[in-house]
């Protein structure tokens, strides 16, 4: 058996071994005490694992995993279909199961940090974001979570019971407030309630905004322009964006610079989205992923995230984040280690001396190696303390 890089020195300290961050691949022995960083210092030896922040798991449909019951999706409207008809008799129970299921799913590769979107509509109702915040309750020993209130296609913000569904989530203890709305029929109309709403809250915004490939349907706008007339930049998280890779350069970068100025952070999800974007007969042609590229080089903050996983929307998957920055890197030609451990880690790249000692630790020589083995030898440490994951 390998030894551990982790060596408990006593008096509540250790040091950390044989290791080297994404950016620099030096190696490194980083000293703990009373559950922070002590010291970070360079030293003559190998390096055998790869140091990375805390694991961000920026967008999942938790309450919605390991659902699938055989029938795989053609299309995007296909998979809400069959959630829509999946969920009708679900109950709290029912979704604290999978989504309890989906949270040790992904600690076990390492994620300590999620984002978590709850369905709540008027079938639904409260079960799902009761459930959701039940298990994750169950789990604030080893991860931060945060819950989305999530209002599906079933449930419009704009409408009657639209904002006092989502109000009662939050005093339930939903941390966001969340839509679709290109989803209805009036997107803008449907933007301004939750805008509205957000300001009413003081909540922050994760929104699905423009999850399809049609730039003339483009909302993200709009949205952006109601973020700066009101005062809420940085208050917004912008999901999937897709259609915005549709549009001719001109438009895209003066949205691009829009988003920047409203300080909206992206969530790219290249599973689901290079799974149903562009479905249908034959092999696609787009990639049905936003402009990754074109954000990152103007300055935006954008992460890739999960998803869903085992659903009907993506039938495949385990919640590592691995696998996700993989395919990330795949679909956007993506080839920066350090914009890709950004994307992963909440836009973190390195630790410092003084901060809590949280991180994990996972077997390879570099950030490169790491992405091509995805290895399943990792070791999560949450301030100081190493925690017991299992594959």
């Amino acid at each position: 058996m390998r030894a551990s890089p982790v060596v408990i020195s006593g008096n509540n300290g250790a040091i950390i071994r044989n290791v080297a961050f994404a950016s620099s691949g030096r190696a490194l022995e980083i000293a703990v005490s009373a559950g922070k960083i002590a010291e970070i210092r360079e030293v003559d030896a190998p390096v055998e694992w790869v140091c990375l922040p805390p694991l961000v798991d920026k967008h999942v449909h938790a309450n919605r995993a390991f659902t699938l019951a055989g029938v795989k999706p053609d299309s995007f409207e296909h998979a809400i279909a069959l959630t829509m008809e999946l969920f009708s008799s679900f109950d709290a129970g029912q979704y604290a199961l999978h989504a309890r299921k989906l949270f040790q799913r992904a600690f076990s590769h390492g994620t300590t940090g999620i984002r978590t979107h709850a369905d709540l509509d008027g079938v639904t109702r409260f079960a799902a974001v009761q459930g959701t915040l039940g298990a994750a309750a169950g789990m604030a020993a080893k991860m931060s979570i945060e819950v989305v209130a999530f209002a599906t296609e079933r449930l419009d913000p704009s409408a009657a019971n639209g904002k006092s569904l989502i109000a009662e989530a939050l005093a339930r203890g939903a941390n966001f407030i969340g839509a679709t709305p290109a989803l209805h029929a009036n997107p803008r109309r449907s933007i301004d309630a939750v805008i509205e709403l957000a300001i009413e809250q003081d909540a922050g915004l994760d929104l699905h905004q423009d999850e399809h490939l049609r730039p003339e349907r483009a909302s993200v706008d709009y949205l952006a322009d109601a973020v700066i007339r009101n005062g809420l930049q940085g208050k917004l998280t912008l999901s999937h964006g897709c259609a915005l890779s549709m549009l001719e350069p001109p438009a895209r970068n003066k949205i691009i610079d829009k988003l920047l100025r409203a300080q909206i952070e992206v969530v790219a999800l290249p599973l689901t989205n290079l799974y149903l974007q562009d479905r249908g007969s034959g092999t696609p042609r787009q990639r049905g992923l936003t402009c990754v590229h074109e954000m990152l080089d103007a300055g935006l903050e954008v992460r890739f995230a999960s998803d869903n996983v085992r659903d009907a929307f993506y039938p495949y998957g385990d919640a590592d984040l691995l696998d996700t920055a993989y395919a990330g890197m795949l679909a956007a030609q993506l080839d920066s280690s350090a914009a890709l451990v950004r994307s992963i880690c909440d836009g973190r790249l390195e630790l410092s001396a003084g901060e809590p000692a949280s991180l994990v630790l996972m077997r390879g020589t570099d950030f490169d190696q790491i992405l091509s083995r995805r290895p399943s030898e990792r070791i999560v440490i949450r301030n100081g303390s190493p925690v017991e994951i299992h594959a």
